[in-house]
């Protein structure tokens, strides 16, 4: 697997930790009872039906990851019909959308050349996500020939419009110098606006710069602190990173019931073998396995334990 799609892997398994909302912008309204849902669904789908481009869009997307308490299936066929009536009016996110439904074939058939063109309407009126993507494609040269200067171009384009994920995986870029120079200084910037988002990858990213004193002076605390927003939210590599601080004493006072508690939440959410080995060298006490266990029974998303 090539960097480029280690960086990608690594974005995915990020958005898959995150609670999504349904959010119909266009009308503000909140999805918070079935006979409410169904009303509101009907006056969006009327409002689609009638030719609003919004309308249509938030229906595609709504059809589109079937987040909508249950009383619209998810049928990416449909999304991708919503999304070209709004895409042929002229609505970046639609024509977005449109473009990704094609490259990865859902709801339609694949064709990278209709995706690239419809990513390119969306991108040329500024939208981060399409801009994201050309990137990546041309990368990867999928549906266009190969150039990285264009992809680079595009990432930055994303990153000046403050798109968090673009942030990063533009800084991973410059950290890892695959494409371009590596500039750990444009790395540390990156990733320094991104986690200002609260944008949790880059987080811990820009932690272990600050423990390890990489681009930046050695501030173990720092890093510490970074590493425990992003663990707070589930990120595996700074829950893991967290626990292995805690076990060492490095940035934070040695405790092994902590540096247990963190690997067993990377182990056992996130799967890491990294901190089930880290977890399963750490001999706690009856009094503190107890501990432990009501610990990771009552961890929420957010939470941090010290």
């Amino acid at each position: 697997m090539s960097l480029l799609n280690i960086y990608k892997s690594i974005a995915a398994l990020f958005l898959l930790t995150l609670f999504f909302t349904v959010e119909a912008y266009a009308y503000g309204h909140s999805w918070s009872g079935t006979t409410e849902q169904v009303a509101q669904l009907a006056e969006l789908r009327e409002h689609a039906e009638a030719g609003d481009p919004n309308a249509q869009y938030n229906l595609g997307y709504m059809n589109d990851t079937g987040r909508d308490g249950g009383i619209m299936p998810k049928d990416t066929r449909k999304a991708a019909e919503w999304y070209e009536k709004a895409a042929l009016q002229g609505h970046a996110k639609a024509q977005s959308a449109l473009g990704q439904a094609y490259i990865k074939g859902f709801g339609v058939p694949k064709n990278y050349v209709v995706g690239v063109d419809w990513l390119q309407k969306a991108a040329d009126q500024g939208d981060a996500d399409a801009q994201l993507e050309l990137g990546w494609l041309y990368a990867e040269s999928k549906g266009i020939p190969a150039d990285p200067a264009k992809a680079l171009s595009w990432w930055q384009h994303a990153a000046d419009r403050d798109f968090a994920h673009a942030q990063f995986m533009l800084g991973l870029i410059y950290n890892k110098g695959e494409i371009v120079p590596r500039d750990i200084s444009k790395a540390v910037a990156l990733w320094t606006r991104a986690s200002m988002q609260g944008y949790h990858p880059a987080q811990s990213s820009l932690g272990s710069m600050y423990h390890f004193g990489e681009g930046v002076p050695k501030d173990l605390v720092k890093g510490v602190g970074l590493w425990e927003k992003a663990a707070a939210f589930g990120f595996i590599d700074a829950q893991y990173n967290l626990a292995l601080a805690y076990y060492l004493g490095s940035g934070v006072k040695k405790d092994e019931l902590m540096a247990y508690v963190w690997s067993n939440l990377a182990a056992e959410y996130g799967g890491s073998e990294i901190a089930k080995k880290l977890r399963n060298s750490i001999t706690l006490t009856k009094e503190q396995q107890d501990q432990a266990s009501r610990m990771f029974m009552n961890w929420q998303i957010g939470q941090v334990y010290r």
